[in-house]
């Protein structure tokens, strides 16, 4: 029985492998540690502090494969899954979702850049991964934005053009699938970078539209504006942005993460990452966010350090500082453990994420 139970196993890799790919990559990450945030709003009127086990404050653990065919002549047939899930529980990120990054098959051209059709990451995530000096964490570039950029776009396609002389450029456009309206539920968005010797600039675009077609949600159906760039000098890494969202004055409703129903919202930031030796590295920045409509103002302040084990394995440790205006509730971690109104947050997490 094992004999033939043997051989039935080689037959199939055999039969699998005539059709396979040409090539196939199983890869993940995964994030786990301690977090504490203090002057945490409890539903009493009261101020608490929260320590706690940390998942995602570093950032979403994932798992996924992708895969590249060569058909010729410098063009390849594409695929990526990616799947976000947390190490505290185990549970998968988005209920009911499979693949809830990545889910996109496409064309690769050595020449023409390429195009992805399926679920992926939004233009602004990537782009602000890029600008933030602390890499996007919970504390950070998403704070005051409310985590807008986050995220992928579903029902999308997408084209990655080739760098021309330093330039490139990325489009994006998200259906609605509604019969008879075309903008219900649409998202659209266009990034650029250039890169000249050290210096590197981004710019992005995107607007998302409501069930109506309109810009409705501050932080939910609006139009994002994002700028910055960075300069590498010697072991220094230095950032700046601005970023700005804009909702429909005539059609903007309050909302739990908007409840003044303002209209717009900006954030400048400076920062810096410090490669001390191969291992390790430190990150500082400051960022400052307004509100308009009496949605308050704040200023966070965050320090950051990494040490890599080995190529794979990281230790990391991040604390920040919110300093909130009279009327804001801005948390330390993005949507997460919000203070009263007015109330200062102080907030760090440390622990380990494993590349595989």
């Amino acid at each position: 029985m094992m004999k033939k139970l043997a051989v039935g196993v080689v037959a199939c890799l055999g039969a699998c492998g005539a059709y396979a790919q040409s090539s196939v990559t199983l890869y993940g990450r995964i994030a786990s540690g301690l977090d504490v945030v203090t002057n945490v709003a409890t539903p009493n009127g009261q101020s608490k502090p929260v320590f706690r086990f940390g998942s995602n404050q570093r950032g979403i653990s994932w798992w996924g494969m992708t895969g590249k065919e060569d058909l010729g002549g410098g063009l390849h047939a594409v695929f990526k899954l990616e799947s976000m899930f947390s190490a505290g529980t185990g549970q998968v990120a988005t209920p009911n979702t499979l693949f809830d990054r990545f889910a996109y098959v496409g064309l690769e051209d050595d020449r023409y850049g390429s195009l992805w059709v399926g679920r992926a990451m939004s233009l602004t995530d990537e782009t602000g991964w890029l600008l933030d000096p602390i890499g996007e964490v919970s504390t950070g570039i998403a704070n005051f934005a409310k985590g807008r950029a986050w995220g992928s776009r579903t029902n999308t396609v997408t084209y990655n053009s080739p760098t021309w002389g330093g330039l490139s450029f990325r489009l994006q456009n998200g259906f609605g699938n509604v019969a008879g309206n075309f903008r219900s539920a649409r998202q659209l968005s266009a990034s650029a970078a250039y890169s000249l010797g050290n210096f590197n600039a981004y710019g992005v675009y995107e607007e998302i539209r409501d069930a109506n077609g309109k810009f409705s949600g501050l932080f939910s159906a609006s139009r994002e504006y994002m700028a910055g760039a960075t300069y590498q000098l010697n072991a220094v890494k230095l950032f700046g942005g601005y970023q700005a969202l804009v909702s429909s004055g005539q059609d903007t409703v309050a909302d739990s993460l908007n409840p003044t129903a303002s209209t717009r919202s900006q954030q400048e930031w400076l920062g810096a990452q410090y490669q001390v030796d191969p291992a390790l590295m430190l990150q500082a920045a400051w960022f400052h966010g307004n509100v308009n409509h009496g949605g308050g103002s704040g200023n966070l302040g965050v320090l950051g350090a990494s040490y890599a084990l080995s190529k794979r394995t990281v230790l990391y440790a991040t604390f920040g500082a919110m300093f909130n205006g009279r009327n804001s509730n801005f948390p330390v971690e993005t949507n997460d453990a919000l203070p009263l109104p007015g109330h200062n947050q102080q907030g760090g997490f440390l622990g380990m994420m494993h590349y595989f």
